[in-house]
């Protein structure tokens, strides 16, 4: 029992990075309809940004965290406003929009393997580190700051999107493009603010896991596919169903090692992903899609 209660306190953690991730691609696609896996790039370089803003300006653990949120909020809006918008406007479909996000992800993370290395990049987290027994279960305090920060990030976000004006902008643009269009909602303008938020809010999950377990170029992919995964799962245009979808998935890559060889990880959370698409593929509380188009 003491073995299942800290796979699930571990998968609560990891979760917590998911949620992270995954609110934010899923913010980003529900408004934009963009298949962005260059997310997973924003992702890392957020890391990245943390790491040099750190040991190369030596800037404080705390300054360093904020100065790399800005700047992968900035990176986020830099992908929409020099790769989406302009092929958006010379009128390309979904599909090379796709192409061109999967280039850019591919490009990103070798040009930081180049300059950085592949090899794990350590942070200094200082009495982060230290760990905190809660009965049987064994963490660290980074772990417990990486749980309030998802619960953080989620409230944020959804207080965000109801009470703002810019907010309610991007709920219309989500729901009713057409109709946000037709009362004077400048939906560029939207999409822009959507990266800037989205990728703010998944800055610090690839800032999290630097922390944790360092710094690495190829990360980004394996987060922004289970994040994607975990929108899915929890309905499309869902901020809360991605949130559920992500500790879902995480809950089960953890759990299954229980019972089932650590290498089987992916292989359950992709399988028990797929069954549940196809019982309910609008997911938890996905809205009916009309049309789709990657």
């Amino acid at each position: 029992m003491d073995l299942f209660l800290q796979l699930a306190a571990t998968g609560l953690v990891v979760g917590s990075l998911y949620v992270l991730c995954a609110i934010g691609w899923g913010l980003i696609y529900g408004t934009t309809l963009h298949f962005h896996v260059a997310h997973g790039a924003v992702f890392t370089l957020a890391a990245y940004y943390a790491y040099a803003a750190q040991k190369l300006l030596g800037l404080p653990l705390a300054i360093a965290v904020l100065v790399a949120i800005c700047a992968a909020a900035i990176s986020g809006m830099l992908i929409d406003l020099l790769i989406y918008q302009p092929l958006e406007r010379r009128g390309a479909i979904r599909t090379t929009l796709f192409i061109a996000s999967l280039g850019l992800l591919t490009l990103i993370e070798n040009v930081l393997a180049i300059i950085f290395t592949p090899d794990p990049l350590r942070m200094d987290v200082g009495s982060l580190g230290d760990s905190v027994q809660l009965g049987p279960v064994f963490l660290t305090r980074l772990h417990l700051v990486s749980v309030a920060t998802a619960l953080l990030g989620l409230l944020a976000l959804m207080a965000f999107l109801k009470y703002s004006r810019w907010g309610q902008a991007i709920r219309a643009v989500s729901s009713s493009p057409e109709m946000a269009r037709t009362v004077g909602i400048d939906l560029r303008r939207v999409h822009l603010l959507t990266y800037a938020v989205g990728s703010a809010i998944t800055a610090p999950a690839g800032i999290l896991i630097a922390m944790d377990v360092g710094v690495e170029p190829y990360r980004g992919t394996t987060f922004v596919l289970l994040a994607s995964v975990a929108v899915i799962m929890g309905g499309i245009g869902s901020i809360p169903g991605a949130a559920l979808g992500a500790l879902f998935l995480a809950l089960l890559e953890n759990l299954g090692v229980w019972k089932i060889p650590s290498e089987w990880q992916s292989t359950i959370a992709f399988g028990v992903f797929l069954i549940f698409i196809v019982v309910r593929p609008r997911g938890f509380f996905g809205r009916k899609i009309q049309s789709a188009e990657i």
